[in-house]
């Protein structure tokens, strides 16, 4: 494991040495880590409410006085410690062969890689969800009451990260009624305990929801799903898009006829969905993951039972992409980081599935060749990414305002978190507005007269169709994806 720790760490460094630009998000977080950082909880909130990460980013920020920095480390550092979580839950399942190959691809798989480089809660929401699923596969082989309050106890922690957290409290009367199957022996003990584990979490929210702690807080949208769930009203925004389909449909040609494109595709949206995910699952382990899993067909019968342990990874795996085929059904598009945990999960039996073929190599040559391919592709595209070269005209920019009005005399208004936060002015992220169409234009020449200045951020690409007219450009800065414009508007 320390080859692969060090290894892992090694290809962060490298992305770390080129300096990508962070993701838009970082500047909320951020701006609501500096207002915890002077004591001002309330605006700290008002910014961002789920608090636990800001907090920590706030910690890291006084050890860290970089703030761009202090968040990369917590990302690097929880996608490092992740491994250990990781080899653990895989040698419970299979063994120490297998948590080691899946730990080694972990490493390398370039998903994870990149956003090491990013400021965001997922690193430390996916550390908290490994560690509390070890404790819960401990505790179903060893029926041992502490591992399963260590198992509730990072459950919270991943909760109070990531609303999705929630999920994990689902599983826990199932893991307490699968520990006492055919387990006589301590059966009133863990009862009792596992009764008084979740009083004590039910007792902790009402005491907090009574106190006015929650109300500032994301946990009132579990309400809001559920109340939408039982009453249909969830769906709606889906219904809403199969009529806008079948509206779009009549306007294309053969729409009176059966089997067109967009009837087909009305009937099996959920199907279509589905596949949707299955192929953000195979880009994050990489298309050569399924060699491994291919291998697993080599197993024996004894291997091949399913144990308790390994139906509640499944059960974890199974629940968490049904919450994501919710969100679809919402909002009509996941990102990539939202199916972490299935794609984390998937890994133990890929790890198995490579030790499967490391087990042949002697027998034939092939195996040998599968097993460098499925871990070799995935570390040659993160060194791919890793040198590629980088359009920092928003850092350059940044840079530069810096300089020009160091004193901070000036009121900007931004139409991007990360320019506040690469100017070291972080404070200034409530000025910032979404202004990124010729149309958003129109409103902006409203809204900069109480502004001495805006700085808009544009790809390349958007700008073709956008009117500066009104507007004089008194500096811009251009790179060969992105480029940044300083205006003031035309007297």
């Amino acid at each position: 494991m320390l080859f692969v720790s060090f290894l892992s760490l090694l290809l962060k460094l490298l992305f770390l040495i080129q300096g990508e630009v962070v993701n838009s998000d970082a500047g909320t977080y951020v701006a609501a880590a500096d207002w915890h950082s002077q004591g001002l909880f309330q605006e700290g909130l008002r910014h961002y409410r789920m608090p636990l990460y800001p907090l920590l980013l706030a910690g890291t920020h006084i050890v860290v006085p970089d703030w761009i920095l202090a968040g990369r480390f917590v990302s690097i550092s929880s996608l490092l410690l992740c491994l250990f979580p990781l080899y653990g839950i895989t040698k419970r399942l299979f063994c120490r062969s297998a948590a080691l190959w899946a730990a080694c691809l972990f490493a390398v798989l370039p998903v994870f890689n990149e956003s090491a480089m990013d400021i965001k809660r997922d690193p430390l929401f996916l550390f908290f969800t490994l560690c509390g699923l070890w404790l819960l596969v401990v505790f179903a082989q060893e029926n041992r009451f502490r591992f399963f309050s260590g198992f509730l106890a990072f459950a919270t922690l991943a909760t109070l990260t990531r609303i999705e957290g929630c999920l994990l409290f689902f599983i826990a009367p199932i893991s307490l009624l699968l520990s006492l199957r055919n387990n006589t022996v301590g059966r009133r003990k863990k009862i009792v305990g596992g009764a008084i584990s979740a009083a004590v979490v039910v007792a902790s929210v009402l005491v907090a929801s009574a106190a006015g702690v929650t109300k500032n807080l994301r946990i009132n949208e579990l309400s809001i799903w559920f109340d939408g769930l039982l009453s249909f009203k969830f769906f709606k925004s889906y219904q809403d898009l199969l009529q806008a389909l079948k509206e779009l449909q009549m306007t294309l040609p053969g729409a009176r006829y059966s089997n067109n494109l967009l009837e087909v595709t009305r009937h099996y949206a959920p199907l279509v969905y589905c596949l949707g995910l299955l192929e953000t699952l195979l880009k994050a382990i990489f298309p050569t993951s399924l060699l491994a899993l291919w291998a697993l067909r080599w197993r024996n019968s004894d291997e091949k039972k399913m144990t308790r342990e390994r139906w509640l990874i499944m059960l974890i795996w199974v629940g968490f992409a049904l919450l994501n085929l919710l969100f679809l059904f919402k909002r009509n598009f996941i990102q990539e980081r939202y199916f972490w945990i299935p794609i984390v999960l998937t890994l133990p039996w890929v790890g198995y599935g490579i030790n499967l073929w490391w087990q042949r190599r002697r027998k034939k040559i092939v195996s040998t060749f599968a097993v460098v391919l499925i871990l070799l592709s995935p570390l040659a595209k993160s060194v791919a990414v890793a040198v590629e070269p980088e359009d920092k005209s928003l850092i350059k920019a940044a840079h530069w305002l810096r300089q020009y009005d160091q004193e901070r005399k000036a009121k900007i208004l931004y139409n991007d978190r990360r320019l506040p936060l690469y100017a070291n002015r972080i404070s200034e992220v409530v000025y910032v507005r979404e202004y990124k169409t010729a149309e958003d234009l129109t409103s902006l020449r409203r809204a900069i007269n109480k502004f001495d200045f805006a700085i808009l951020y544009f790809s390349r690409k958007k700008i073709e169709g956008i009117d500066f007219q009104g507007f004089d450009v008194f500096k811009k800065f251009q790179g060969d994806e992105k480029v940044v414009f300083f205006l003031t508007i035309n007297q």
